[in-house]
């Protein structure tokens, strides 16, 4: 490095320098920003003009906007009334109740039109379910509408048999036969069973989304899987029913159903602690506000507080993972050798997984070298760190006059939350346009071929018999059933509209352009409010009274069109990507290794171009909000000058994500550890409050991650405000010199960052050989 007066320059200088070229810039060189390489100015450089020619001193905030990218928000407005057309139509054709109700054997909907009163559904025979055809067809048995579940044992059949009386009989079991006329019910009780009016038997059950589930018979050994729980005589069929069918039918359902014992303890646990997590979430608010609050006063204190915690909290985890490595290494049990790929998925699979050696090596090696890479970074990027810490001190005084910033990111997320409850409820009246869709079945695989009825018209002439698994229609198919009573044409599903997945495809879009939307109003707020405040000279007196609802109505009113711009590159790019993960899956059945290692290239590609994508947009918004100019000239101002001070980017803008991120976990980690406490038992005043659980770490999981995404929310408000700090302190840099003519707007403080961080590039290079 050098300076005018002899020593080796590293730019050429422009003819005719203008006096204030040389001014107040840094001590090591010369004042001048033209001297220092590691800033990126040259005058030869394709990163755009530097504002050197700017001879005024005036902010570049402009005071009088004007529209920008008009005719990306005509788009965007013609998009949602494509996205209304198609939810019209959605609306108008489907039914939401199908896919929030379970449907009967017939296709009535359950707790709809005339099952108003009949919320919830009975299957006659669950061990019918045993048949692995399920996954396919559905449970092959008779669905009917019922009032409430059964909350008893009962056999109408065995009792009819035992020569109780008939209407007793019936009186019991009519709230969980079919809907019939009086004159059909007055038939025997045997006749109602044998014609499937009636179940022939049903079970104490509880009601699970809508459909009547027995309760769980889970044997203690082996032996009792064999008990019986309805006899021979009872059922109408050929064989006993045992415990062991009973759990088994419930397990093969739940496949059909997406259900699993193991989602429905969840479930319950998440019912019994639904209020704590409120409770919990609502502390994660508060604790995030007072950190926000406090990094207003003791900034770079908090800063190292969260490094701090953060070293400790991974090193309190490794050495509790090599503890418990050490005694699982030492263990006699043969449970503890197994790998991953010999446990069974059952309810229990967590704890067997905790109890596993490899699972605990592999732990400790992760938070093992977790640890090395903290302490690593710490070590060699120091320096940086407390460039980084001031910086973020100056967003925090940023912040502190803003105060209500911190409240605003509120709006747009309210905003995203409509986004995507409008795109569910759209989602769900496209899934459920369609017709009903029957299917063919055969009881005990009874071959109906020979039988009256049971076949049908091919190519408008042929006559073939039914095969299992056929379509159906009920009315077609009831001459099949009235002469062999072991035909069933059991309602399936509802097929797809021929137009779904267009449709569905422009909702799927909708939604990532609408909360991408969002999420860029809610970033060119902030960066009109943190501009205002950088480039306002006397910040004590001079900062306006409403900043924010200034810039919600410049970004309202001149610049929704750039925010679509911005908003729909993303949206592509994540369309993108959705629709390669959808190539993924149907790729799968093939199972091509070159054909995963092109679809992997692809997604990391476009992954790296979502991120890039991200941080350009980003910088434009700041770029817009501050001289109202539209998206790609911002875009190009901003990555030029970026491109123009490379160095400090590297320097500062990574540091400060990593170290506001350590903020958000130490957030996290409190959250996280106050629950474990709870949930666990581990605090005695409270653990007979605390409800029994299947799985106590179900509302941690839950409290962890709702605690991350508040802190995240709390927390962007910092990165906006360092983020446009920063690119105004870089063009303030190249605008002015700190001459009694052209002062900086800076503060006194980024002054002596810019001088930390010219000393920190220097020594760095002096360094180097």
């Amino acid at each position: 490095m050098g300076n005018s007066n002899g020593k080796n320059r590293t730019h050429p200088v422009a003819d005719h320098e203008p006096d204030y070229a040389y001014k107040d810039y840094g001590y090591d060189y010369e004042y001048d920003q033209r001297n220092d390489y590691d800033s990126g100015w040259h005058p030869d450089k394709t990163y755009g003009e530097a504002y050197f020619h700017e001879h005024n001193n005036d902010s570049p905030l402009t005071k009088r906007r004007s529209c920008t990218d008009v005719l990306c928000l005509i788009l965007f407005l013609v998009f949602l009334g494509g996205w209304g057309a198609v939810a019209f139509l959605g609306i108008q054709g489907g039914d939401i109740s199908k896919v929030i109700y379970p449907t009967d054997s017939q296709g009535n909907i359950c707790g709809k039109g005339e099952m108003t009163d009949r919320q919830a559904l009975l299957m006659f025979d669950l061990t019918q379910c045993l048949n692995p055809a399920v996954l396919v067809t559905g449970c092959l048995t008779t669905h009917v509408c019922v009032n409430k579940c059964p909350d008893e044992n009962y056999s109408p059949l065995g009792e009819a048999k035992l020569g109780t009386n008939q209407q007793k009989i019936k009186e019991r079991m009519k709230p969980f036969c079919k809907p019939v006329s009086d004159e059909q019910f007055k038939q025997d009780v045997e006749t109602l069973v044998q014609k499937e009016i009636c179940p022939p038997w049903y079970l104490k059950s509880s009601e699970v989304l809508g459909r009547c589930f027995p309760v769980s018979m889970k044997a203690e050994d082996n032996d009792s899987n064999e008990e019986v729980v309805v006899k021979k005589v009872d059922t109408g069929g050929d064989h006993d029913i045992t415990k062991g069918e009973i759990e088994g039918s419930l397990y093969r359902l739940g496949a059909f159903l997406n259900i699993r014992q193991f989602g429905e303890r969840i479930f319950m646990d998440l019912k019994e602690t639904y209020w704590m997590i409120g409770l919990a979430l609502i502390g994660a608010c508060i604790l995030s506000f007072v950190w926000i609050v406090l990094m207003r006063f003791l900034a770079s204190f908090m800063v190292w507080v969260s490094i701090l915690t953060v070293f400790l909290g991974i090193g309190g985890l490794l050495g509790y993972s090599g503890y418990r490595l050490y005694f699982v290494w030492l263990s006699t049990d043969p449970e503890t050798h197994k790998n991953i790929f010999q446990l069974n998925w059952t309810p229990e699979i967590v704890d067997d997984f905790l109890k596993q050696r490899d699972t605990w090596m592999a732990f400790t090696i992760i938070l093992g070298i977790i640890f090395l890479v903290i302490v690593l970074l710490f070590l060699f990027l120091r320096q940086r760190i407390m460039i980084a810490i001031a910086l973020i001190e100056q967003g925090s005084k940023a912040v502190g006059q803003m105060f209500s910033s911190l409240f605003f990111p509120i709006i747009p997320f309210l905003l995203q939350l409509v986004v995507v409850g409008w795109f569910l409820v759209v989602a769900l009246y496209l899934a459920s346009w369609g017709e009903q869709e029957y299917r063919v079945a055969f009881k005990n695989d009874r071959d109906c071929s020979q039988f009256e009825g049971c076949s049908q018209t091919v190519n408008g002439s042929d006559s073939v018999p039914y095969q299992s698994n056929d379509t159906c229609t009920p009315e077609e198919f009831k001459p099949c059933i009235d002469s062999c009573p072991e035909a069933m044409c059991q309602f399936v599903k509802y097929t797809k509209n021929k137009d779904y997945s267009w449709m569905q495809f422009v909702n799927v879009f909708g939604l990532y352009w609408g909360v991408f939307f969002f999420s860029a109003f809610g970033e060119i707020v902030l960066a009109g409010v943190f501009s205002q405040w950088y480039w306002t000279f006397n910040k004590k007196t001079d900062l306006p009274d409403c900043s924010l609802g200034t810039a919600m109505w410049n970004a309202t009113v001149f610049h929704l069109g750039t925010i679509a711009f911005g908003s729909l590159l993303i949206a592509i790019i994540r369309m993108i990507r959705t629709m390669l993960e959808y190539v993924e899956r149907k790729c799968k059945r093939f199972n091509n290794d070159l054909t995963k290692c092109l679809i992997w290239c692809c997604k990391c590609c476009l992954w790296c171009l979502e991120k890039f994508m991200r941080f350009i947009n980003r910088n434009a918004y700041i770029m817009c909000a501050v001289k109202s100019t539209n998206f790609c000239k911002s875009a190009k101002e901003a990555f030029n000058l970026l491109m123009r001070n490379l160095v400090r980017v590297v320097v500062l803008d990574s540091v400060v994500d990593f170290l506001l991120f350590l903020g958000k976990l130490v957030i996290v980690l409190l959250t996280g550890v106050a629950s474990y406490m709870t949930f666990s038992g581990q605090i005695p005043e409270i653990k007979d409050d605390i409800p029994s659980l299947n799985y106590f770490f179900t509302p941690i999981v839950f409290i962890v991650i709702g605690s991350y995404f508040i802190a995240s929310a709390f927390f962007g408000v910092y990165n906006m405000a360092v983020d446009t700090l920063f690119l105004c302190f870089l063009e303030d840099l190249e605008r002015n010199d700190g001459s009694v003519e052209k002062p900086y707007y800076m503060s006194k403080s980024l002054k002596k960052i810019l001088g930390k961080m010219e000393k920190s590039v220097n020594e760095s290079r002096h360094r180097s050989p």
